[in-house]
């Protein structure tokens, strides 16, 4: 017995590789589950190499046979659990191993029991067609090339046995096919790529087996060919970790050069005002971010407002963005993002951008818009008319500009101060606002005096506005004044403009017919109308019934016909 032990000590050396083998897988299906039918065979393949030391029957050689294949069918039930599998191209130049496994088994040696076993070893190997072809690609892990070598070493070891006819060539084979389970299971469990030192280590054992095989090529019944098929199985293998060595350098390469142009856009690459305005930073680290992770679906800065440019996703990053106020910025993706230090150290260089713009943005609001009532003034009016009169000539929409001035509002401040004054000026931009709609422009020009641009109104749809903002101006209540406000109006237009030109004519005759509706009483709403002359009178501005019955198309004929002349319109 102890003899026999003896001679077998290599099957102990065996068993004690895939024991270790199988403990590792164990421990990588804590991150995966279906290498727990890897780390089952593993153990399987060990208790048969055990058994073969102890037991010296027909029926242990069945129990040793049973183990052997139980452990083929775990690794395949595992292998076929395994994600991040695609069709097989590359891993297709498997395919003359197995047919040559095959033909060495049964067709060249005939049917046997020993035979059929051996044959078993190769199921793994179909099931690993699929899952080697992404490694190969760079879409999954290297380590599957290590052990999927192992796996390949392991059956041709169980079939050599019967082809040689013996196990010189078979054990030396299996030992190295199990260290490079150990050592594939490793590197998938710490998620390490292929090193120079496993390349040389791999050419030096891979071609060593050549030299072995070709030191026992007496024993084999086709000397040529055996070395033949097995200088292909080497070939390929050293083949597939170059491969996958050299698309991982050149992957590296290429995101080397993404990341150089990410820096470049975030820290050195000039960019115009436009660009800088928080939605366009926003979209520009977007584009420059995507190339890189490409799950990357949006980018959201919060603070007291919300910018975003994209949408959401299930898996979000979060980091702080170094400003005045509390400011959080969030990179939402739609699958977990493989590099998060590449994030972390992104992250500086966003917040720098995020800030410069939001800083940027905030100096521009300030110098476009009123301290005051937070209406455009007149800067801020010149810029956004310019994308106003794109959008008329686009949509072939008119534009109408009124004019509205605070009746007797200097008494106001005199009677009660400029905070109540202020009050009122606060009380009619948010009126104003009220009215108007996402392509409008509200402006305070100046003192009491307030600009409303209506896209898409002609003068007939303007007037109906402006004297809903009249009627309503009537019943604001601010602190201590007694007496109602009121408003008095004019505009111009109601076509499409052809340029700035026409805007600044437009206000010039809105103001004209102002100052006439100031002239007649206040409190009333002027139209400009085409060839009346400056100075001459329009007559009462529209009564409360007049206006209502204009606005619900209601009133006689007469009733229309003179709230036309009003206008100074015909009908």
């Amino acid at each position: 017995m102890f003899d026999g032990m003896t001679e077998l000590r290599p099957e102990l050396i065996q068993a004690l590789f895939t024991l270790i083998a199988g403990m590792i897988f164990w421990i990588s299906s804590r991150r995966e589950p279906a290498w727990r039918w890897a780390a089952l065979g593993s153990v399987a393949w060990s208790a048969h190499y055990l058994s073969g030391l102890l037991v010296w029957s027909n029926q242990g050689q069945v129990v040793s046979d049973g183990l052997l294949i139980g452990g083929a069918l775990a690794w395949a039930l595992g292998l076929y659990s395994l994600g991040q599998r695609a069709f097989p191209l590359f891993s297709l130049l498997l395919l003359p191993l197995l047919v040559a496994g095959g033909y060495g088994l049964f067709w060249k040696e005939g049917f046997s029991p020993q035979s059929a076993v051996a044959a078993i070893q190769l199921l793994p190997l179909v099931v690993l067609l699929g899952l080697l072809e992404p490694a190969l690609r760079g879409a999954a892990s290297e380590a599957r090339l290590i052990w999927g070598s192992g796996l390949l070493l392991h059956a041709f070891a169980g079939v050599s046995t019967v082809w040689l006819g013996g196990p010189g060539f078979a054990l030396p084979i299996s030992l190295l096919g199990y260290g490079l389970l150990c050592l594939g299971a490793y590197l998938e469990w710490r998620e390490m790529p292929i090193g120079k030192g496993l390349l040389g280590v791999g050419l030096l054992g891979l071609v060593g087996s050549l030299v072995w095989l070709g030191l026992l090529e007496r024993q084999a019944p086709e000397p040529l060919v055996t070395l033949g098929v097995w200088g292909y199985a080497v070939l390929l293998m050293l083949g597939g970790w170059t491969l996958a060595v050299f698309g991982r350098i050149q992957r590296a390469e290429r995101r080397l050069e993404l990341w150089i142009n990410l820096l470049e856009e975030l820290a050195t690459k000039p960019q115009s005002t436009q660009n800088l305005a928080p939605q366009g930073v926003l979209q520009s680290v977007m584009d420059g971010i995507r190339p890189l992770f490409g799950s990357l679906v949006g980018l959201e800065v919060r603070s007291d407002t919300v910018i975003r440019a994209g949408q959401n996703g299930p898996y979000v990053k979060t980091f702080e963005l170094l400003l005045e106020t509390p400011t959080e910025a969030r990179l939402y993706f739609t699958s977990e993002p493989p590099e998060h230090r590449g994030l972390e150290a992104l992250a500086p260089l966003m917040s720098e951008r995020l800030r410069l713009s939001l800083t940027l943005n905030e100096y521009r609001s300030k110098a476009y818009s009123d301290p005051l009532t937070g209406l455009l003034n007149r800067r801020g009016f010149e810029r956004q008319m310019q994308r106003l009169i794109r959008l008329s000539q686009e949509n072939r929409r008119p534009i109408t500009v009124a004019l509205l001035d605070l009746d007797h509002f200097k008494k106001v401040n005199d009677t009660y101060g400029h905070p109540v004054g202020d009050e009122v000026l606060q009380h009619m931009a948010q009126l104003l606002r009220k009215f108007s709609r996402n392509d409008d422009l509200v402006v305070r020009l100046g003192g009491e005096e307030f600009g409303l641009v209506l896209s898409g109104a002609n003068l007939d749809d303007a007037y109906r506005v402006l004297e809903r903002i009249r009627q309503e101006v009537k019943v604001v209540r601010v602190g201590p004044i007694t007496k109602p406000l009121s408003v008095s109006g004019g505009m111009a237009g109601g076509e499409i403009p052809t340029s700035m030109a026409a805007i600044h004519r437009w206000l010039e005759e809105a103001d004209k017919v102002l100052y006439q509706a100031k002239q007649d009483g206040r409190d009333r709403i002027y139209p400009h109308v085409a060839g009346m002359e400056a100075g001459e009178s329009r007559g009462p501005g529209r009564g409360e019934a007049e206006a209502e019955g204009s606005r619900n198309g209601q009133g006689s004929r007469g009733e229309k016909e003179k709230a036309a002349k009003g206008m100074g319109q015909k009908v």
